[in-house]
């Protein structure tokens, strides 16, 4: 088994956690505004029934940036789907 490299140690933390904030906000938001889009109910009960939602794609992505073999894949995945998440809305 090979060993990290110091460089690569004193950063994993910090990418870890900006990858739990920026992926988890952009995965909740990426879902909000495909709920907004696709649900054929009034606004307010989209925006209640996502903010109900919210913490969830957020937890998902705090748990998966501390669960996942590397930093950079923690940053990856949940920026990817997000931005299938709007792709998504920009193709309805």
């Amino acid at each position: 088994m090979t060993r990290k490299s110091d460089k690569n140690v004193r950063f994993d933390l910090p990418l870890r956690l900006g990858a739990a904030t920026l992926g988890g906000y952009a995965l909740c938001w990426s879902l909000f505004v495909l709920l907004c889009a696709w649900l054929p109910f009034s606004k307010a009960t989209v925006w209640y029934f996502t903010g109900q939602l919210a913490p969830l794609p957020l937890l998902g992505v705090l748990l998966w940036a501390f669960a996942a073999h590397g930093a950079w894949r923690a940053l990856l995945w949940p920026l990817a789907l997000a931005a299938g998440l709007y792709l998504l809305v920009l193709i309805r």
